[in-house]
C-alpha cells in the first residue's frame, strides 16, 4: 500500500458530534428564547421579543434563538473535532495530532504498538516514543498498522505493573518532580503541546509518564516507570 492512511473518531463518535451538539444547541436557544420572554413580559410587559407579540412564544424571537443555538452547537462540534486525536500512517512514519501537540515516529523505531486505553508506540530499551490517549476507530487503526507492515498490535500495555505514582520517595529527583509537576498544571490547562514537550523530555531521561483517566477529567494524575536504556536520537516532531 503505497499511500498514508488518516485515522480519526470513529463514525458513531462523529455522527454523535455532528449531529449531537447542533440539536442540543437548537433545544436550548428555543428554551432561552421562551425564558427571556416570559422574563420579559412577566417583569415589564414587554410584548414580545424581536417583533410584536402578546404571549411566550413568540415566533421571530425563538427562530433567532434556535438558531444562534445550533450554530453553537456546530462550532463546539468543529472545535471537538479539530482537537481530536488524527493518526496519519505510512511505512516511512506513524504521525499523530491532537489539539496542539504533534509528534511522529519513524517506523523502523516502533518495535511494539499497543492499543489499549492509550495508544503506545514502544521502541528499543522499552522507551514509549509516543503515548497519548486512544480516541481514534481502533478498527480502522488496525486495518492501517497491517496495511503499512507495523508490527502486529497488543491490547495490553506490556508495562503494566512497572508503573507507580508519582511521588518524592519513588526514586524521582527534584528536576524529575519539577518537570513532572509542570506537566500536570500543562494538562490542567489544556495545554497539550507543552505537555508532549514536557513527556519527551521526562522520556529524554529515562522516565516514561502516563496519565490516569476520570470520565470528565483531563487528567486524574501522572504515573511513571523507568527504564535503563535511553533512545538517541528520541521520537521527532516535525
Amino acid at each position: 500500500m503505497g499511500g498514508a492512511t488518516s485515522v480519526r473518531l470513529p463514525r458513531r463518535l462523529r455522527t454523535a458530534l455532528f449531529v449531537g451538539h447542533p440539536t442540543a444547541g437548537l433545544l436550548l436557544g428555543l428554551l432561552a428564547g421562551l425564558g427571556l420572554e416570559w422574563l420579559a413580559q412577566a417583569s415589564t410587559g414587554f410584548d414580545g421579543l424581536l417583533g410584536a407579540g402578546t404571549h411566550v412564544g413568540e415566533p421571530v424571537a425563538l427562530g433567532v434563538m434556535a438558531g444562534l443555538g445550533c450554530l453553537v452547537g456546530v462550532l463546539l462540534a468543529v472545535t471537538i473535532y479539530g482537537e481530536s486525536l488524527r493518526a496519519r500512517v505510512s511505512r516511512r512514519s506513524l504521525t499523530l495530532e491532537w489539539d496542539d501537540a504533534r509528534v511522529s515516529v519513524p517506523r523502523h523505531l516502533v518495535s511494539a504498538v499497543v492499543l489499549a486505553e492509550d495508544l503506545v508506540l514502544i521502541g528499543p530499551g522499552t522507551v514509549e516514543l509516543a503515548r497519548v490517549r486512544l480516541d481514534v476507530d481502533r478498527a480502522a487503526l488496525r486495518r492501517a498498522l497491517d496495511a503499512h507492515g507495523y508490527p502486529e498490535p497488543l491490547t495490553e500495555d506490556p508495562h503494566e505493573e512497572a508503573f507507580a505514582p508519582v511521588c518524592p520517595a519513588s526514586g524521582l529527583t527534584t528536576s524529575d518532580l519539577r518537570l513532572l509537576e509542570a506537566r500536570s498544571a500543562a494538562l490542567t490547562d489544556g495545554a497539550h503541546g507543552d505537555a508532549e514537550l514536557l513527556r519527551r523530555q521526562l522520556a529524554a531521561r529515562g522516565i516514561m509518564v502516563r496519565d490516569l483517566h476520570r470520565p470528565g477529567r483531563r487528567s486524574a494524575g501522572q504515573q511513571w516507570r523507568a527504564v535503563e536504556s535511553l533512545l538517541a536520537p528520541h521520537a521527532a516532531a516535525a
